[in-house]
C-alpha cells in the first residue's frame, strides 16, 4: 500500500512545464505589480528631494540671518564708538568755549 501511495504521489507531484499562456499572464501580472512600486519609489524620491531642498534653503536663510546679525552688531559698535568720540569732542569744545568766556574781562 505504501508503494502504491508513493507512486501516486510521485505521479501527482511530478514537475510539469507551465503553458505559454500561463507564462505570459504571470509576466503581465508581475509587470503590473511593479508599476505601483515604481510610482511609490518615484513619489518618495520626489518628496525626499523636495524636503532636502527646503532644508537647504532654510539653512542658507539661517546662515544669512546670522551674517546680518553679526554685521548689525559691528555697525552698532561703530556707531557707539563714533558717538563716544563725538561726545568727547563736544565736551572739549564746550570746555574751550566756557574757559575762553571766563578768561575775558
Amino acid at each position: 500500500m505504501s508503494e502504491g501511495l508513493e507512486a501516486r504521489l510521485r505521479a501527482a507531484l511530478r514537475p510539469v512545464s507551465p503553458s505559454e499562456e500561463f507564462s505570459v499572464r504571470l509576466q503581465e501580472r508581475l509587470t503590473a505589480a511593479a508599476r505601483p512600486r515604481r510610482r511609490a519609489v518615484a513619489l518618495w524620491f520626489g518628496a525626499a528631494l523636495a524636503a532636502s531642498l527646503v532644508l537647504a534653503v532654510g539653512i542658507a536663510h539661517r546662515a544669512s540671518k546670522a551674517q546680518e546679525r553679526v554685521a548689525g552688531l559691528a555697525a552698532r559698535q561703530q556707531v557707539l564708538d563714533a558717538l563716544r568720540v563725538t561726545n568727547q569732542k563736544v565736551d572739549l569744545a564746550y570746555l574751550t568755549v566756557t574757559s575762553e568766556s571766563r578768561d575775558e574781562p
